[in-house]
């Protein structure tokens, strides 16, 4: 996957772990309005049903974006990760 498409992946991933943390909470706080203004009121098991969607789906995004986010490849390299540096190896403590 290209740089773009994984920016893209853990944009996503952010975005739909908040709106899905929110509903939750506010599902949790407000039993009796309906999560998500009822888009997940077919989930059987009620409350507690649509409840646990919203944290899987929360927990995945997370997970996702997460990923993504470890695969990025950084757009700077580091000035002491060079192979070229004459300090290569030295931790930055006593120089040698």
């Amino acid at each position: 996957m290209r740089k773009g498409g994984h920016v893209a992946l853990e944009a996503t991933g952010m975005v739909i772990t908040a709106l899905a943390a929110q509903a939750v909470i506010r599902g949790l706080l407000n039993p009796d309005s309906e999560p998500l203004w009822g888009i997940v009121t077919w989930v059987p098991g009620g409350l507690t049903g649509q409840m646990i969607l919203l944290g899987f789906i929360a927990l995945v995004a997370m997970v996702l974006g997460g990923w993504s986010h470890t695969r990025k490849e950084p757009t700077t390299e580091r000035s002491g990760n060079s192979s070229n540096s004459s300090n290569s190896g030295n931790s930055g403590g006593i120089r040698g």
